[in-house]
């Protein structure tokens, strides 16, 4: 039996799909051959970690194991990769060139930059905001149904983009289009599993980060609720690359509660926030962007570079607003180590007790009213 063979017959065992012929055929190849053994222990040790550790960022899995093609196209897929550790470097330019390799990573879509850019002129009117929206037939229908979502409770039904822009708002529409678009055109380059948890997780870091900015007095909530739902884009690039060898680095995570971005210098393999600052740059996102999602672990002020002030505020916002979604458990983003505020970034933000345990109630209503964003995008986005 040729190795290809084997694969497909463990899959089926793995699967709980093969006969009783099949598994016992199976049985007698690995006890007497040992490329076959060697083999069912890699094949093994994958399906776990796509059971288990895929399972926390895409909750479906628990619930209904990958069928026997999916599993088939995800060994597959691990098989054309090459493994990730010890390609780690503080050369910016090495960051660049694995971002370039990443065959299946799209570019922003087009309608991003034009509502964006609409939004923020100061003669932009709904009819105009109406008319970039109707060009994509699938942004329009998620409009609609968040119009018509519990989320508003509206008293009538919401027919026309023009009473859902009217009714929604120019924030509103302008983080839902973000939204639908970034998690929409990741999932085509992953679609072997959804990530839906990590997406949940990422929203709810972007309204979180926005609470704390409202909090602190920061007005510009486009550029950090953008920057807050990119912040963990580095860990799609690493599971795109090397899927194994990252699902390992998660579970590791998992086992030990030890921090993601400690156990990725630990074990000599790209650090997501760098990944993820040459992702945004790969994208052309403005620099402040980049920079903080690069540094959005650090709280060390004085371990960060020179950096605009505002840059700082933007890190200080997401690095509180990620760990208070953690502590609340609200997604999973494959680092489980224990939340815990940084009490220089609570000193800087000047968040004395009282006003932030206010804002620990604001941002959990907050999240709250997020919690069925992600059921209603769109599963894609043309």
């Amino acid at each position: 039996m040729t190795q290809e063979k084997f694969q497909e017959l463990t899959i089926a065992v793995l699967s709980a799909t093969a006969t009783d012929t099949e598994i016992a055929m199976h049985k007698k190849l690995v006890e007497t051959e040992g490329w076959a053994k060697d083999l069912f222990e890699s094949l093994c040790n994958t399906h776990n970690l796509l059971t288990k550790t895929i399972g926390k960022l895409e909750e479906q899995i628990a619930i209904a194991p990958p069928s026997p093609e999916k599993l088939a196209l995800i060994f597959q897929l691990i098989d054309q990769q090459a493994p990730l550790r010890g390609s780690a470097s503080a050369d910016k330019a090495i960051y660049a060139n694995l971002v370039k390799q990443i065959k299946k990573l799209p570019t922003l879509p087009i309608i991003l930059d034009a509502i964006s850019k609409a939004l923020k002129d100061e003669h932009a009117n709904v009819v105009h905001i109406e008319e970039l929206l109707s060009g994509d037939q699938s942004l329009t229908t998620t409009v609609l149904r968040m119009a018509n979502s519990a989320r508003y409770g509206l008293p009538r039904r919401v027919y026309s983009l023009h009473q859902a822009v009217s009714l929604m708002g120019f924030d509103e529409i302008q983080q839902l289009v973000l939204t639908a678009s970034v998690i929409s055109f990741m999932d085509k380059s992953t679609t072997l599993f959804s990530l839906n948890n990590f997406w949940r997780h990422s929203i709810g870091v972007a309204t979180a980060t926005c609470s704390v900015a409202k909090e602190i007095g920061i007005s510009d909530d486009y550029i950090l609720y953008t920057t807050a739902l990119l912040h963990d884009i580095g860990k799609v690039g690493n599971l795109l690359l090397d899927t194994k060898g990252y699902l390992e680095i998660i579970q590791q995570s998992l086992n030990t509660h030890m921090a993601l971005d400690e156990i990725e210098r630990e074990q000599v393999f790209p650090e997501h926030c760098r990944m993820g600052e040459a992702i945004c740059d790969h994208w052309g996102l403005p620099s402040m962007i980049s920079l903080a999602v690069r540094y959005h672990h650090e709280p060390d002020i004085q371990k960060r570079p020179k950096l605009p002030d505002e840059a700082h505020r933007a890190i200080d916002c997401i690095n509180i607003a990620d760990t208070l979604v953690r502590e609340y458990q609200f997604g999973h983003s494959g680092n489980d180590a224990p939340p815990e505020l940084d009490q220089g970034i609570i000193d800087r933000l000047e968040l004395h007790p009282i006003r932030l345990e206010l804002l620990r109630n604001n941002i959990r209503a907050d999240i709250e009213h997020t919690h069925g964003l992600l059921d209603l995008l769109p599963v894609q986005v043309a």
